[in-house]
């Protein structure tokens, strides 16, 4: 009798929880199943603008070469930076981080930095050169190949209705059996951008390449082993081997990688950290605490100068902060060195403190390691005063200074006078070169400038 009692309270017990189960089962397909047709969507979006820029780029150096004004051929090659631009970002959206396709990428940052250089130029004083015209013919050939290739993928993908999420899959497997349309179809295309006649970009991005080629390689020095880095790392962060667990791992697979990541755990660390020591030089290229920030207790100022006395501590001497920013409980600054009062912008470090206590959770050093050298700062030909006559008269100027910055042509250093300036609530920052008196740059302000 109890039996039969108790089977009548269970039954509809386990009916309930049975269909509640199954409910939330259903449930999770459905939402595992919206968020593949949306990660779909978006990489099928993706290759659709890959191939609409790529086109509209072929069209663009097509015009560039046919036309006859300079009036119309800045339009023309100001497009094509768009369209290069466009182009790569599209690329970064599909799902082919696990397959090399550095050539394709490399190929279209230059006719990017190729085109921006010539259509920033004054044409009616230093016109297109025959070079110049030889290398956009060569561009536009190139061009045709790549738009060539993906029609080619873009068909098949319609005619056998392919998936992007297939891809991801099929490149995560590392399935070598396994015949996949679209891997073939982007290898092929890496493969003839690799096979491309070489191009004549001239000196300007040239310079911009050797700069590239050395972020890749390294900073010069002498080439440090694994443990080596592990002291140079113990060193940075004051502690000795023993004291904590430290994991390490090369950041590649050969001699053109830069650097070694490193791990910290243990109870001497209240939290983990991360960090990169250069394969060359045995020089800490960014650190980044894994802590969670409480709630606000110090001023801006008070942060800043926890992040020089870590900068100082760490052999960063001279550092001014150029910029500021809060996120999440953060004071992120941007340190430069200020040299007779001028501020180096080349060799900039970042610096991320916490909001709560002072501590120095993040730490980027990058520009820095790669642009610091013994510099000869020329003297300025142009007057404080003649240069400020060169910024819009609309512009409320609050401050100005002498500053050292990289020239968006052609990678080279410039000596600038930086105003800072006000125009309906936006601020920004204006660059007249000191030895001209161009315009060199000018850039508005999303943070606030120290």
């Amino acid at each position: 009798m109890i039996y039969g009692v108790v089977a009548r309270v269970l039954l509809p017990v386990a009916a309930v929880a049975l269909v509640g189960a199954g409910m939330w089962g259903y449930q999770e397909h459905n939402e595992k199943n919206s968020i593949l047709i949306k990660a779909e969507n978006q990489y099928q979006r993706a290759f659709h603008d890959l191939n609409y820029h790529i086109d509209k780029l072929h069209d663009e150096l097509g015009k560039s070469i046919v036309v006859n004004s300079r009036r119309q051929i800045t339009p023309c090659l100001t497009n094509v930076w768009r369209l290069a631009y466009a182009a790569q970002s599209d690329v970064g959206q599909l799902p082919l981080t696990l397959m090399p396709f550095n050539n394709t990428e490399e190929f279209l940052a230059k006719v990017a930095d190729f085109s921006y250089r010539v259509a920033v130029r004054d044409l009616a004083k230093e016109p297109l050169s025959q070079r110049e015209y030889k290398t956009l013919q060569s561009l536009y050939s190139n061009a045709a190949a790549i738009q060539k290739q993906l029609d080619h993928v873009q068909t098949k993908i319609i005619d056998k209705k392919l998936r992007w999420m297939d891809v991801e899959t099929a490149l995560a497997s590392d399935d070598k059996k396994e015949d996949n349309t679209i891997i073939d179809g982007f290898k092929t295309m890496e493969k003839r951008v690799q096979e491309f006649p070489e191009v004549d970009w001239g000196p300007g991005i040239q310079n911009l390449d050797g700069k590239r080629k050395l972020r890749i390689k390294g900073i010069s020095g002498t080439k440090v082993s694994p443990e080596e880095a592990k002291r140079a790392a113990f060193a940075f962060i004051g502690l000795k081997p023993g004291e904590v667990n430290v994991e390490i791992d090369s950041n590649g697979k050969g001699e053109e990688y830069s650097a070694y990541s490193l791990r910290f755990t243990g109870s001497r660390l209240k939290n983990p950290l991360n960090l990169e020591v250069t394969k060359r030089g045995g020089k800490v290229i960014w650190l980044l605490s894994e802590r969670d920030i409480r709630e606000q207790k110090l001023t801006m100022q008070q942060a800043e100068a926890s992040g020089s006395r870590f900068l100082r501590a760490h052999g960063y001497a001279n550092m001014v902060a150029a910029e500021s920013d809060v996120y999440d409980g953060l004071a992120v600054f941007t340190f430069v060195p200020e040299i007779n009062g001028v501020r180096i912008y080349p060799d900039a470090v970042t610096v991320k403190v916490a909001l709560d206590n002072g501590d120095v959770t993040g730490f980027h050093a990058a520009e820095y390691l790669f642009n610091h050298k013994p510099r000869s700062i020329p003297k300025p030909k142009v007057s404080m005063q003649r240069a400020r006559q060169m910024v819009n008269p609309n512009v409320n100027v609050s401050k100005q200074r002498l500053a050292l910055i990289e020239s968006k042509n052609d990678g080279k250093e410039v000596l600038c006078y930086e105003f800072t300036g006000n125009f309906q609530n936006d601020q920004y920052l204006i660059y007249i070169n000191a030895l001209t008196g161009d315009e060199e740059e000018v850039v508005k302000m999303d943070t606030g400038v120290k």
